[in-house]
This record gives structure tokens, C-alpha cells and sequence, in this order.
């Protein structure tokens, strides 16, 4: 077995206990590979309990440490009851990275109130309740690290006119609630620095579902064309800050936030 030392060493996860809300998604299933990969023990949560367990499946095929369980994160008697389960069944929980969100893709025209709470309720409320629930377990081990899933929507406004007819342009509720996290990371991030917990996020660019928005080569195109770099991201290039930011190599990092956007953002 190769022992790492030095620099290397600080980026090491084994004995951690990871639970990654959405999970089985596009980016998430990219993240609980690179966490297992680095010795995490990862629990694959989601909304689709089905797919939460093939990727811990595929992953313990592979030789790492892997379990999954389902999750509605806009259930908050579960999350509790979830977290809780965790520390019961490993005795600890040190990271937690929350990349659930939800939106009904309704216009800013016509979206009702109720949609619009209904997007809040998973995408920013479901963040403060995931992370009061870790940070108050977190707190009491005096260590833990939390990462919430923003985006470059929570930064910039969509741009309407790379939007071609095919395509419904993003949602404003989603926008609202994932700038809501960056301000919810700052506030959590200042508040439980002093008790070991660490808490901050990552800022994905354009990272469209291949079988939705990156099966469309108008919208590809236009995609493409707004980002400085080109292109669009894979989700393996967005695991990396991750990982770092669960490490100890960003030991002194807190309140903060990592874009990933190929510059989506810096112009």
C-alpha cells in the first residue's frame, strides 16, 4: 500500500465519513468517485433512492467504501432523522457536500408562489436545514467540513439570448436560491469557524446534462460560444475543488467559494 506523506498526505480522506446529497446525479456521481477514491467512506444520498444505490454499487465494485440511501432533502424531519442514522451507524460524519436543487422551469411571467416556494423549499431552505443538522453533530466532534453546490446563475443572470426556442432559459427561482447559498455559506462559514467546522462552496459553470440540454447543438453552440474557454465542463474537472476543500489541504478556508465556470463568470 502506498503511504502518502508530506502535500500529498493533506489531501488524504481515508477514515472520513462523506455524505453527499444528490449524490447520483451528473456531478454528483463524478464526486462520490473522486471522495471514495481519495478514502472516504462515501453515502450516496438522493431523491431516487434507486440510483443513489448503483452508484455506491459501482463504486464498491471498484474497490472503494460506498453505501447509498435516499434522501429529500426538502423533508426536514428526514434529514434529521438521516443524519442521525449516519452518526448511529459510523459513530462519526465529517463532510457533507449538498448538491441537491430543484426548479419547476416555469417563467418569471408565470410562475405561481407557490413554485416558487417549492424551489426555494429544496434548492436553498433544504441547504440551511442539511447544514444545521451537520454542523450541530460537526460541532460536537470539534472538526467537519460543509460544501454547498451554488452556480454561475447564483453569480450572474442567464443571458436570454443564447437561449434558442428549444430550450426553457433557467429559472429565476433557481438563480435566487443558489446566490441565497453563497450568502448562507458566508453566514454559516463566520459562525462556526471557532468550533472546528468549516463550511463553503462551489461555484459549477456550465456543465449541461448530456442527455437533455447537451443533446441540443443550437443551445451547445451558443453554450460554447459565451464561455472564454470555449467549451463546456466535464463533470470529472469540477471534483478536484471538491475534494481539496474536504481536505485538510484547505484547513485555513472558510465562509468562501470555488468557481468552476472555464471563466463563465469573469467577463
Amino acid at each position: 500500500m502506498t503511504v502518502h506523506t508530506g502535500a500529498i498526505a493533506r489531501f488524504d480522506l481515508t477514515g472520513k465519513v462523506a455524505w453527499i446529497p444528490g449524490g447520483a446525479g451528473l456531478l454528483g456521481t463524478a464526486v462520490s468517485r473522486a471522495l471514495a477514491e481519495h478514502g472516504a467512506h462515501v453515502i450516496v444520498a438522493d431523491l431516487r433512492a434507486d440510483a443513489a444505490e448503483a452508484v455506491a454499487e459501482t463504486l464498491v465494485a471498484d474497490g472503494y467504501s460506498a453505501e447509498g440511501r435516499a434522501l429529500d432533502i426538502g423533508d426536514e424531519a428526514m434529514v434529521k432523522r438521516e443524519a442521525d442514522a449516519i452518526v448511529a451507524q459510523h459513530g462519526h460524519l465529517d463532510l457533507m457536500v449538498n448538491m441537491t436543487f430543484y426548479y419547476t422551469k416555469a417563467s418569471m411571467e408565470e410562475m405561481t408562489a407557490e413554485q416558487w416556494e417549492a424551489g426555494m423549499r429544496v434548492s436553498l431552505t433544504g441547504a440551511f436545514v442539511a447544514t444545521r443538522e451537520c454542523g450541530r453533530v460537526m460541532v460536537q466532534q470539534g472538526r467537519g467540513s460543509i460544501i454547498h453546490f451554488s452556480s454561475m446563475y447564483g453569480v450572474v443572470s442567464p443571458d436570454p439570448r443564447m437561449y434558442p426556442p428549444s430550450q426553457t432559459p433557467n429559472p429565476i427561482d433557481y438563480g435566487v436560491a443558489k446566490a441565497g447559498i453563497l450568502q448562507l455559506v458566508r453566514y454559516q462559514g463566520v459562525f462556526l469557524a471557532e468550533k472546528g467546522v468549516r463550511v463553503n462552496a462551489i461555484v459549477p459553470g456550465p456543465f449541461p446534462n448530456p442527455d437533455s440540454q447537451g443533446a441540443d447543438p443550437d443551445f451547445v453552440k451558443l453554450l460554447k460560444a459565451k464561455c472564454p474557454t470555449g467549451r463546456f465542463g466535464h463533470p470529472e474537472e469540477i471534483a478536484g475543488a471538491v475534494v481539496f476543500l474536504c481536505s485538510d489541504a484547505a484547513s485555513y478556508l472558510t465562509g468562501t467559494q470555488i468557481v468552476v465556470d472555464g471563466g463563465w463568470t469573469a467577463w
